[in-house]
């Protein structure tokens, strides 16, 4: 993904996306199809480890489209051939298939994350393997994609199990829709494949039009959703269901169609992006192309030639689809720890990681378990000469692979801590730290101003060799935000909870209002520890995702309530006529950049009447966590940031918007950075306790220079 990384868009590292279908049922095997895997997986790998094709995630469409064809598609013949449908034959035949390679995979990722992971990470790593191992791992991660607090965490190694658990979920229930209409008396003979196929039409019809409301509603949760998804593989059931007619088509004509299907798929890779709204309709161009290539993938001419899907590298690739998705995600995560991300040496190494333990899976687990008879039932039968093969051949896969590890797990041990990642960020700090000017010692009896102390204290901390007693701890972090967020419920503030969210007394002769998003909330310890007690009172108007000084689209803000919350807060300020309106919001939206200026400037005029001094607080200028930059031999400098380029990109507007509505507008980076380089900890403080959201212990730090910027001292 990320998107977030790919990860992508929403502001969040976005989820992998594919999901391998499983093989086709002995003797209806399709060369096509297994070279339409490998297209798909090759897309979804280039897109997690590069970043590009942008779109690659559709992947995972095609994917659907595939495993619904193969799985009804036996379904049906079973039926045909037997007259029934053997419920615990078709859950031993997915079993069989999926958990051994599924578990190998987790239980590998869960010992890497123990030793690459520090604080809370490896706590939340085993978390969600726990979802994924029981097919939950949708459920999970639609969950978090709702927590405010799970935003902007690095992704979990394990998040591309999603696609795993809609497959498991969708086919608890296709079996048994199956087998209803057979049991329906119309279905008999010529009509039972018409029936069939308006029952399943009307079904994937329903699951499309929620996937649309749902994408639209709630694109986050509707990602992950089964009920959104379940259309993709009932379009491949419709074709299973329909291949006897589609097979009729003239021969010509339905190559054409085949590679229209290709190209469509290779298209939707490039013109869909993280920023897309997805599945939704957006999803139609990459499965009616898949459609096209299931249906007919296998004519004469088509794609299945030699130099294209039936290419015996594309072919290889294919066979190994399945273990290549499992491993790749959790090397692209895992690497990202050791080794910087976005250069040649990381794609080269994750793609070859990612190749070399998929074959492993493949030759040492998939296959040997294939062959064996765990979970059928029936006595052991002398292995035929190519299971012998088979068992042999992993053999030799595993002694390699035991010994490979064996050697390079001491080697990593050693060189890690002394990295090259390690040493760039020493010297960098150092540099900087060299380079920031230090307070005049002009007039040695004039003790340091509070500014001077803090700059100092940054600088200091940029080389501090070692962590020390960090307060809150690494692993309190997530719980360490502004208590009035967590434990007061006034992120969310409403006309329901306004009077709760006044902090001070409520006589007090000085009126302030807060007025943003969760990082105008981040500030809100250290105004109270040095505005209460010089007579101020605070309320409280903030709301979550909603950044109210850049009004956003109306349909992306009506989502979230950020319409409605804006217009009264603006109202309850002229109505309420404070002496002073504190603003301040994130810059995680790009794609309001066009609109920025001219929104915060118009909202800013809007409070003007109010005869409150208007002051625009620009948020913290870094925001990556602990969770990206901890891992084997970190060092504090390990944990160092740059501002966000985003934050240079949106300052700017923000301070023309301030001075165009006549409020004052005050730079943070100060608060944070010296020489362009911001450490994570301050002294033994960690500055961020989730993305870019402070510490309360952080706020009150900064305090003491922040509020005197605020108030105009």
């Amino acid at each position: 993904m990320t998107h977030a990384p790919a990860t992508g868009g929403r502001g969040r590292h976005r989820a992998p996306r594919a999901a391998p279908a499983g093989q086709a049922e002995q003797g209806h095997f399709r060369a096509d199809i297994e070279g339409l895997r490998a297209v798909a997986v090759g897309l979804v790998l280039l897109d997690h480890v590069t970043g590009w094709p942008a779109g690659g995630f559709i992947g995972v469409d095609v994917f659907f489209v595939i495993s619904g064809f193969l799985i009804t598609g036996l379904l049906l013949r079973e039926r045909a051939r037997t007259g029934r449908i053997s419920f615990r034959g078709f859950y031993v035949r997915r079993a069989r298939r999926i958990l051994p390679a599924a578990g190998a995979t987790l239980a590998v990722t869960v010992l890497a994350s123990w030793f690459l992971f520090l604080g809370g990470r490896f706590t939340q790593t085993v978390s969600d393997v726990l979802w994924a191992a029981f097919f939950g791992a949708n459920i999970n991660f639609a969950r978090q994609s709702t927590d405010y607090f799970q935003e902007g965490l690095p992704p979990s190694p394990v998040q591309h199990f999603w696609s795993l658990a809609v497959e498991e979920q969708f086919y608890l229930v296709w079996p048994v829709l199956i087998l209803a209409i057979y049991a329906v008396p119309l279905a008999r003979g010529r009509l039972r494949g018409p029936l069939t196929g308006t029952v399943l039409l009307a079904v994937s019809a329903a699951s499309l039009a929620w996937s649309v409301h749902a994408t639209a509603a709630s694109p986050d949760t509707a990602y992950f959703s089964t009920f959104a998804r379940a259309w993709e593989l009932g379009a491949g059931a419709l074709v299973a269901v329909a291949a006897v007619q589609l097979a009729r088509l003239p021969g010509p004509l339905r190559a054409v169609l085949a590679w229209a299907g290709l190209a469509g798929v290779l298209l939707s890779a490039f013109v869909i992006s993280p920023e897309t709204p997805f599945p939704g309709s957006a999803a139609l161009l990459p499965i009616l192309s898949a459609v096209l290539l299931v249906a007919f993938g296998a004519a004469p001419g088509g794609p299945r030639v030699a130099w294209a899907l039936g290419s015996a590298p594309a072919r290889y690739v294919g066979r190994i689809s399945y273990s290549l998705y499992l491993w790749h995600w959790p090397v692209v995560v895992l690497l990202a720890t050791v080794m910087a991300g976005g250069t040649v040496a990381f794609y080269a190494t994750a793609t070859a990681l990612s190749l070399l333990l998929a074959t492993v899976s493949f030759y040492a687990v998939e296959q040997p378990v294939l062959h064996s008879r765990w979970l059928v039932g029936t006595p052991a039968r002398q292995r035929s000469a190519k299971a012998s093969q088979v068992f042999r051949r992993a053999k030799v896969v595993t002694v390699t692979a035991v010994a490979a590890v064996a050697v390079s797990v001491p080697v990593f041990t050693v060189l890690a801590p002394t990295g090259q990642a390690n040493r760039a960020a020493q010297d960098a700090a150092q540099a900087a730290a060299d380079a920031a000017p230090r307070p005049s010692t002009a007039d040695a009896a004039a003790p340091p101003s509070p500014a001077d102390v803090l700059a100092e204290e940054i600088r200091v901390s940029l080389t501090a060799p070692a962590w020390g007693e960090l307060d809150p701890a690494l692993d309190e972090l997530r719980e360490a935000v502004a208590p009035e967020w967590r434990d007061g419920g006034c992120l969310n503030v409403t006309v329901e909870n306004v009077d709760d969210c006044l902090f001070g007394d409520r006589d007090a002769p000085r009126r302030a209002v807060l007025l943003g998003d969760s990082i105008a909330m981040s500030w809100l310890p250290g105004l109270r520890q040095e505005l209460e007690p010089a007579g101020w009172s605070i309320q409280v108007l903030t709301y979550e995702a909603c950044p109210n000084l850049a009004p956003g689209t109306p349909e992306d803000d009506s989502s979230r309530g950020c319409v409605a919350h804006r217009e009264w807060a603006t109202q309850w300020i002229l109505d309420n006529r404070p002496d002073l309106v504190i603003a301040s919001n994130g810059y995680r939206r790009p794609q309001l950049r066009p609109t920025f200026e001219a929104g915060a400037t118009e909202l800013l005029r809007t409070l003007a009447p109010s005869g409150a001094e208007l002051v625009v607080v620009a948020p913290p200028p870094a925001s990556d966590t602990f969770e990206t930059c901890l891992g084997p031999g970190s060092i504090p400098s390990s944990c160092n940031n740059a501002p966000h380029a985003i934050y240079d990109e949106f300052r700017p507007l923000e301070q023309r918007a301030a001075a165009a509505a006549g409020a004052r507008f005050v730079d943070s980076e100060a608060w944070f950075c010296v020489q362009d380089l911001c450490p994570s900890v301050v002294g033994t403080t960690p500055v961020y306790a989730h993305y870019n959201h402070l510490t309360a212990n952080y706020a009150r730090t900064i305090a003491p220079v922040m509020v005197p910027a605020i108030l105009g001292g």
